[in-house]
């Protein structure tokens, strides 16, 4: 069920996976027990209202022997709702955009690597698609990164990269030393398996970041 500005965009989610029933209302989530009761919309197994809907059906769920629950708070979200009604049962208070919100992440997050996998690139690095089709890419940048110890370093890009980035940039300091920089890329090569860049305009650094293996010069 919807109301007459969403009715397209449900259609369109929709597509053949259910029927649509657009109410006498503009604004869906102004759709009322009452207006479901007068409908009397006949022959379902289950009837989606809108997920931002508060209101309390469960007197028309019985006059209509009929479940009734709480579709996604968006319209785009029922394509991914209608498949996995069989599997799951959807709330009459939590929308099933919440109810199902990490099944839908991990959704997304397969369609992204499918994509990824298929993307084409102009360069890659240490595995790691750049530019081209790719997706966007994540850089962690370690503001003045030879200010820090070894084991300082390496932690700090351990947890970016548990943040999820996808490249770790070393970002140097004007006072920075070429045996400061080499240390540095060290650690950090060390620390993860992501390229590892080295941000810096100094041709000695540029120099003592390639010797030490960097992936990557900023």
């Amino acid at each position: 069920m919807t109301g007459r500005l969403a009715e397209e965009m449900v259609r369109g989610a929709v597509g053949d996976m259910a029927d649509v029933l657009v109410m006498d209302v503009d604004v869906a989530s102004f759709i009322t027990p009452k207006m479901v009761r007068d409908a009397k919309p006949a022959g379902y197994d289950i009837i989606l209202i809108p997920g931002a809907i508060t209101a309390d059906f469960g007197p028309v769920e019985l006059l209509l022997e009929t479940k009734i629950r709480l579709g996604p708070k968006h319209a785009v979200d029922l394509r991914r709702v209608l498949p996995l009604l069989g599997e799951v049962e959807l709330s009459t208070t939590v929308p099933a955009c919440v109810l199902l919100e990490e099944r839908m992440r991990e959704e997304a997050r397969v369609a992204i690597k499918d994509l990824e996998l298929g993307a084409k690139a102009p360069m890659v690095i240490k595995g790691v698609k750049v530019g081209g089709e790719s997706r966007m890419k994540v850089l962690a940048e370690i503001v003045d990164a030879t200010h820090f110890d070894d084991s300082g370093l390496a932690e700090k890009v351990r947890r970016y990269e548990m943040a999820g980035a996808d490249m770790i940039d070393l970002g140097l300091p004007l006072d920075a030393a070429p045996s400061d920089v080499s240390s540095a890329v060290r650690a950090a090569l060390g620390a993860t398996d992501l390229p590892v860049s080295v941000d810096t305009l100094r041709p000695d650094l540029i120099r003592a970041g390639i010797k030490a293996g960097c992936d990557l010069i900023l």
